[in-house]
């Protein structure tokens, strides 16, 4: 059997590898070994994707499955995706894919898992554009396109604006003009999710009428840069109380910013981020940031599942359709702990008692936080 994890950055072709043995559980019908690949971008000291790749390693043990993933450097991930096509086409043995991807780079990767028979799940959301040429939806154009899926990044922005804003209106954090001032640091725009995030914090905004947008900078996601762009944002705006950032990543930047201007995360500025990361929810317990919204990282382990399942013959869109969208979660204060205990709890959690394949008489997939809970040994 297969070891069930390869970790790869791309970068010429491949930069670095590091690897981990480990045996697949075995099903009643004890499928054959599975190889999928998993491409996402990253920046330097990311936080999210290394917790995704451990979530889909620990799945990936459960059900057998070697995950090949591959990083490719946000700064330059045209190019890189460039590469993903030949990675796809000199890795042996391929059984499916995930990809996580930016603007452009969906149809190439399609094109070559179609040549290739290799079925896809693509992380969303895509830019409207892109869809006409992708055939609006999975299986129409693309057979091997087998789903579509992705967080409401519109809704975890308001979300995470309003929160910020009703908090910050309640503790009378009020600027001139009696209004809370809210400074925004964006993501990368080649990726549409970056775009919503950043419409759904200007909406909450615009329905507060408490409430004052100075302004949204774009970054490439980097903590550094998070710190950059809070402490020039600081710098402009010194009214701000509220800073909005697009990833928890930026978000624990921002906090480094506060504090070198000698004010208090979480009294002198509500500060919080997007993506429900361990780190974030550390922060959030202990006070410096206010909130983190996102859906669960567990939710790529339902993606591998679903993946898996289809290969196999078990598919998931007549209960679930082939384009699904993922729960948001907000954390604060009152409930961060539940959701970081439950991620240091996702290794004790078998997977396979998830997948139709392995138990044939699973009548629905239900991947609800209560059932991962229930599930923990």
């Amino acid at each position: 059997m297969r070891p069930v994890f390869t970790y790869l950055l791309a970068s010429a072709l491949f930069l670095s590898v590091m690897s981990s043995p480990f045996l697949g559980a075995e099903s009643p019908n004890d499928p054959p070994d599975t190889r999928i690949v998993v491409f996402t971008p990253t920046t330097e000291n990311n936080t999210y994707w290394p917790q995704v790749y451990s979530i889909l390693e620990s799945a990936g043990k459960d059900l057998g499955i070697e995950i090949l993933g591959f990083e490719f450097e946000v700064e330059d991930r045209f190019a890189k995706f460039a590469e993903g096509v030949d990675i796809l086409r000199n890795t042996p043995d391929i059984d499916g894919a995930i990809f996580s991807v930016a603007f452009g780079q969906t149809e190439p990767l399609l094109k070559a898992t179609e040549e290739l028979k290799i079925p896809v799940f693509i992380q969303g959301p895509l830019f409207e554009s892109e869809l006409p040429d992708l055939g609006w939806k999975p299986r129409r154009k693309y057979r091997y396109w087998i789903g579509l899926f992705s967080q409401n990044e519109y809704e975890k922005g308001y979300t995470l604006g309003n929160i910020l804003l009703e908090s910050a209106i309640e503790r009378e954090m009020f600027s001139s003009g009696g209004l809370v001032h809210v400074a925004g640091i964006g993501g990368d725009p080649t990726w549409h999710g970056s775009q919503r995030r950043a419409a759904g914090l200007e909406q909450a905004v615009e329905v507060e009428p408490q409430s004052r947008l100075l302004q949204i900078v774009p970054t490439f996601w980097s903590e550094q840069e998070g710190e950059r762009i809070a402490t020039s944002l600081l710098e402009r705006y010194p009214q701000t109380s509220v800073i909005w950032a697009a990833s928890d990543q930026l978000a624990i930047g921002a906090v480094k910013a506060v504090k070198k201007k000698e004010l208090v995360p979480g009294k002198d500025i509500l500060i919080g981020g997007l993506d429900l990361s361990s780190r974030g929810l550390e922060r959030v317990e202990q006070g410096s940031l206010h909130a983190t919204v996102s859906g669960s990282l567990l939710s790529y382990a339902q993606i591998l599942v679903y993946l898996y399942d289809y290969i196999y013959g078990r598919d998931f869109a007549p209960q679930n359709g082939t384009v699904i969208e993922l729960t948001t979660y907000a954390a604060t204060q009152d409930n961060a702990r539940t959701h970081r205990v439950l991620y240091q709890s996702y290794r004790t959690i078998d997977f396979s008692t998830f997948s139709k394949v392995y138990n044939n008489q699973l009548d629905t997939y239900d991947f609800s936080l209560d059932s991962l809970r229930e599930a923990v040994k």
